[in-house]
């Protein structure tokens, strides 16, 4: 069963506490939304929902990756779109913040919530969610599969997120658009990012000779793990360096000159250079790992 031939929802979600999202996250989806069209999937079956007041930028973001006009929703809309679902597959990709009360939005998108949307969602038969959120493995261990008597009544979930219990990395990329010949940069979730970059390429990873859900898994999950090496090698680097400054900014602060102006500087200099510490810390200290849920129907649905 072919998703892209197939009748099949691909959704692109970006919910938000704040006023706006973060462009970085906007231009995760947009990058997305270039990768859905070069792969041959239809408009008309590209649904965007990103929340923000500011949709003057939200909506010149995405004309970077598409001369298409789409009708971009909010987050809540799309909950209210699956109670009318007329598709019979769904592909979803996640991207924004999240934590232990789930994606972030103004109410947190637990996931409960998401679960039921798509169980009750009418026509729905099969549904793979990509969560590039941190903290995306609350989603993992949910009865997202067919039990016994519910076989036949509701559909089959696949949830594949960028990390378990811990942050989602992302780092500096530059890509290409196809409305725009200068690469665009920006920090990408690096997850989701293998993930468009596979779905517009697809290849055969496991040698069954199929491109299937299970083989974006495996190679957006080998080409993060790989990039994270070279993210913590950097930031090793930077975090002796930020050691050696941090040691000297407390001796100086340590330190009263008698001038009260200065010794204020000196104790601003140093609470910096423990925030550039502690950034370099938690990067070095992040154990980010991909991981699938209901893989059994994710190697025999192809893309």
């Amino acid at each position: 069963m072919s998703l892209i031939s197939n009748n099949t929802k691909w959704v692109l979600f970006l919910a938000s506490s704040e006023a706006n999202p973060e462009d970085r996250h906007i231009l995760d989806l947009v990058y997305g939304l270039a990768c859905l069209e070069r792969a041959g999937i239809q408009s008309n079956d590209i649904h965007i929902y990103v929340d923000g007041k500011d949709r003057a930028n939200i909506n010149n973001l995405f004309q970077i990756a598409s001369s298409n006009t789409y009708s971009i929703k909010t987050s809540e809309g799309f909950f209210v779109d699956m109670q009318g679902n007329t598709h019979e597959n769904m592909v979803m990709f996640i991207t924004g913040h999240g934590s232990e009360r789930g994606i972030d939005a103004v109410k947190p998108i637990t996931p409960h919530c998401l679960l039921e949307s798509l169980k009750s969602a009418p026509k729905l038969d099969k549904a793979v969610v990509y969560l590039g959120q941190c903290f995306a493995g609350i989603f993992n261990y949910v009865k997202a599969g067919r039990i016994g008597s519910q076989k036949n009544k509701v559909p089959n979930i696949i949830f594949i997120g960028a990390t378990e219990l811990q942050e989602s990395l992302s780092t500096s990329t530059a890509e290409v658009f196809p409305t725009n010949p200068n690469p665009v940069s920006w920090p990408a979730n690096l997850f989701l990012l293998h993930v468009f970059k596979w779905i517009s390429s697809p290849f055969d990873v496991d040698g069954d000779s199929l491109n299937t859900i299970m083989d974006s898994y495996k190679y957006a999950g080998v080409m993060t793990n790989r990039s994270h090496k070279h993210i913590k090698a950097n930031e090793f680097i930077k975090l002796m360096d930020a050691y050696g400054e941090l040691k000297d900014a407390q001796g100086i602060a340590g330190t009263t000159t008698g001038d009260p102006q200065v010794d204020m500087m000196n104790k601003v200099r140093l609470q910096a250079m423990e925030r550039q510490y502690l950034q370099s810390s938690y990067i070095n200290n992040v154990h980010q790992e991909c991981w699938i849920l209901n893989s059994i129907p994710a190697q025999g649905i192809e893309i």
